[in-house]
C-alpha cells in the first residue's frame, strides 16, 4: 500500500499538463488516499470511504528478493530470440508426476514431427552457433545477428549442399564484423578445424548472393583486446588508436591485415612509453606471426612516426606555461 500525493490547486493542474491530478476524498476532502493492492480499491485513510472499486493495477502482484526467487515467481516466458528453434516460442516437454515416461517420450516424438521443415533445417546450425559463441565469449547481440544471417541464407537456399561448419563460421565472422567484436577470421576458423581459405570462400559466396553489406574490419577494435591480454595501461591503448588514425590518413593500413596493424601500433606505443614488450608477445596476443608485426612496425616507423612526432610537437607548443608567456612579453 502507498499514499497518493494530494493536489488542492486544480487551476495549476489545468494550466500545466505535466502536473498530475491528485485524488481527494469526496466526503471529508482528505488527500490521504490509500491504494489496496489486494482488493483493487482506493480507500480514504481519514473517514474510511471506499472511493473506487475494481482498480486496474499495472504493477506485479508479487515480490522477489533474489534472482532465483524472481525466476520461480515470474510468469513470463523466455524472450523471443532467433538463436533458438521457433524463435524460443516452442513448447518444452519435461518429466512430471502422474505421467509415465513412455507417454512423455511419445509427446516428444510428436513434437519433432509437427516442426516445420524450415526449423528442422536450421536447428543443428543454431545449436552450433550457440556452442561456438559461448567458447568465443561473444555478446548476445552478436550471436543473435549470426543466427539471423544463417536463417536468411537458409531461406534463400544457399546452405544446401555446402559444409554446415563453413557456413556457420562465415556467419559468425560476419556478425563479429557487423557488431565490431574483435575476432579474426583465423581465430574463428580454428574452432571449426577449418582453414581461413575455406571460411573466407564461404563468407564471400554467402554475402555475394544475399547482397548484404559487411563493413571492413577496423584495426581500432582489436587494440583493447591486445592491451588486455598483455596487461597494458589504458594510456597505451589510447596512444595506439591515435597511431592507427594517422596510419589510415597516410595510407599505411591499405591492404593490410587489421589485427597485424593493431599489434604493430601497440608495439610502437610501448616503445615510446618505455614499456618492454617483445614482438613475439604482441604476435601471440594478436594471433599473428612475428614477421607481420615486424613488417607493419617498420612501415609505421617510416610513414607514421614523422607525422606523429610533428603532431606531438605542435601539441606541446600549444601548451605554453604562464611563466614562459610573461618572459616573452
Amino acid at each position: 500500500m502507498f499514499e497518493y500525493p494530494s493536489s488542492r490547486d486544480k487551476k495549476e493542474s489545468e494550466e500545466s499538463p505535466f502536473i498530475e491530478e491528485r485524488i481527494v476524498c469526496p466526503r471529508c476532502h482528505s488527500t490521504k488516499i490509500i491504494e489496496d493492492v489486494d482488493t483493487g480499491e482506493l480507500v480514504c485513510s481519514e473517514c474510511g470511504l471506499v472511493i473506487t472499486k475494481g482498480l486496474f493495477l499495472e504493477d506485479k502482484d508479487w515480490r522477489a528478493f533474489d534472482t532465483e526467487e524472481f525466476m520461480e515467481r515470474a510468469r513470463a516466458g523466455a524472450p523471443v530470440t532467433p538463436t533458438r528453434p521457433a524463435y524460443g516460442l516452442d513448447t518444452q516437454i519435461s518429466f512430471s508426476k502422474g505421467i509415465s515416461q513412455k507417454s512423455i517420450q511419445a509427446l516428444r516424438r510428436t513434437k519433432k514431427h509437427v516442426r516445420s521443415r524450415k526449423e528442422k533445417n536450421v536447428m543443428p546450425a543454431l545449436f552450433k552457433i550457440r556452442a561456438i559463441a559461448e567458447q568465443l565469449d561473444l555478446p548476445t547481440h552478436t550471436v543473435e545477428d549470426a543466427a539471423k544471417l544463417y536463417r536468411m541464407a537458409s531461406s534463400a537456399g544457399l546452405v544446401k549442399g555446402r559444409s554446415m561448419d563453413a557456413m556457420v563460421a562465415a556467419v559468425i565472422y560476419a556478425a563479429c564484423r557487423r557488431t565490431e567484436v574483435p575476432r579474426s577470421l583465423g581465430e574463428i576458423a580454428s574452432f571449426f578445424n577449418l582453414t581461413e581459405k575455406e571460411v573466407g570462400r564461404s563468407f564471400r559466396f554467402l554475402f555475394r548472393k544475399l547482397g548484404t553489406r559487411i563493413p571492413p574490419p577496423k584495426s581500432e577494435v582489436y587494440v583493447p583486446r591486445i592491451c588486455s591480454k598483455l596487461k597494458l595501461p589504458q594510456s597505451i591503448a589510447t596512444r595506439a588508436i591515435k597511431i592507427l588514425k594517422i596510419a589510415r590518413e597516410v595510407g599505411a593500413t591499405l591492404g593490410r591485415e587489421p589485427v597485424g596493424v593493431a599489434a604493430a601500433a601497440v608495439y610502437l606505443a610501448c616503445q615510446e612509453a618505455g614499456i618492454h614488450r617483445t614482438q613475439r608477445e604482441l604476435a601471440q596476443a594478436a594471433s599473428v606471426t612475428e614477421v607481420t608485426v615486424r613488417n607493419r612496425y617498420r612501415e609505421f616507423l617510416e610513414k607514421v612516426r614523422p607525422v606523429l612526432k610533428e603532431e606531438d610537437e605542435k601539441a606541446a607548443a600549444a601548451v605554453v606555461p604562464d611563466g614562459a608567456s610573461d618572459q616573452q612579453k
